[in-house]
């Protein structure tokens, strides 16, 4: 994970979902057996960031990308829709993409507007697939609702040979998304 402390929870959390959950599949496919969010929602927003002063709404943001990333989708969205935030709507935009409900993705990348993770993986993402399938998505910058419609084509049984390549490029925009919120819940500069 980038650059997050070592005393932060939010981090550790990470990282053992991470064992469980190597890598977040385009639609839900997990039953944990551990009780994240209860663990999660008992930690005060300064536990779970590891810093003295923390920005509540972006704490949240926090603990919704951690559920929705252990599949917790339900308690990923009951945080998310309240949220007024461009990085509460980006969460709420994956959990329905990963539902999988696209038009209301779409909906709610709609309300995120540009945000400032899209250069991020715009560029990023030629390492991760080639250029037939970034087309779609890329040109110039970051298109969430052409990796939108990249995702629902790949789960409808096309572009099977790129959901792999789907898949790395949604953890990417989590890891990007997460990393982002973390440091706005700190007051650190993006």
């Amino acid at each position: 994970m980038q650059n997050l402390p070592d005393d932060c929870q939010a981090a550790r959390i990470l990282g053992r979902i991470r064992q469980d959950i190597p890598l977040l599949g385009l639609t839900p496919a997990y039953d944990l057996s551990e009780p994240w969010p209860d663990r999660i929602a008992r930690l005060s927003d300064e536990e779970l960031l590891g810093a003295e002063q923390v920005d509540p709404g972006m704490a949240t943001c926090i603990r919704s990308g951690l559920l929705l990333r252990g599949d917790f989708q339900e308690e990923s969205h009951d945080l998310s829709q309240r949220l007024g935030s461009a990085e509460g709507s980006y969460w709420h935009a994956i959990m329905h993409r990963l539902e999988p409900d696209y038009p209301n993705s779409k909906y709610w990348f709609n309300r995120v507007g540009p945000h400032a993770i899209f250069e991020q993986l715009a560029e990023a993402a030629p390492s991760i697939t080639d250029a037939e399938i970034l087309a779609g998505f890329i040109s110039p910058s970051w298109d969430p609702f052409g990796f939108t419609d990249a995702c629902e084509t790949a789960v409808r049984g096309q572009l099977e040979n790129c959901r792999l390549d789907l898949e790395q490029l949604q953890e990417l925009e989590f890891d990007l998304l997460f990393a982002h919120c973390y440091q706005l819940a700190i007051g650190s500069p993006v």
